[in-house]
C-alpha cells in the first residue's frame, strides 16, 4: 500500500473513471459513504452522499435500513467525488470545500461492490 504523499501541492486534476471496486461504498438510514485511497496523494478519502430530500415522500427505500450494494451504486453513479484526505496540502485554496490535494474523480459501477 502507498503511504500518503504529504510533499504534493493542491492542484486540481481530473482522475477520470476509477472502478468502483477501488472503493467501499456502505450506506446507513440516510447516506451512502464512498472510502478509499486518493488516486493522486493516496491518502484515506470519504465522502458521505444524503439519501434523498428531507420531507420527501414515496423514496425507493427504507430509510431505517442500508442499502443493498446496487443502490449504493446508483446513489453515487453521476456523482464527482473529490480528495477528501483531511490534510492541507500546500498551496490548498482559502475556503476550499474540499480539504485535500485538488483531485477528483467519479466512479464506474462494478458488481457486487459495497459493504
Amino acid at each position: 500500500m502507498t503511504a500518503h504523499n504529504l510533499d504534493l501541492s493542491y492542484a486540481q486534476l481530473d482522475f477520470g473513471i476509477r472502478d468502483e471496486s477501488e472503493f467501499r461504498l456502505t450506506s446507513e438510514s440516510s447516506t451512502v459513504t464512498v472510502t478509499g485511497r486518493c488516486p493522486r496523494c493516496h491518502g484515506t478519502s470519504a465522502t458521505e452522499f444524503p439519501l434523498g430530500v428531507v420531507g420527501s415522500k414515496g423514496l425507493p427505500w427504507k430509510r431505517d435500513k442500508a442499502l443493498p450494494p446496487e443502490k449504493r451504486s446508483a446513489v453515487v453513479a453521476d456523482e464527482v467525488l473529490y480528495c477528501e484526505c483531511g490534510f492541507g496540502h500546500d498551496g490548498l485554496p482559502e475556503g476550499a470545500l474540499f480539504v485535500g490535494c485538488g483531485a477528483y474523480w467519479r466512479l464506474k459501477p462494478s458488481s457486487g461492490s459495497g459493504t
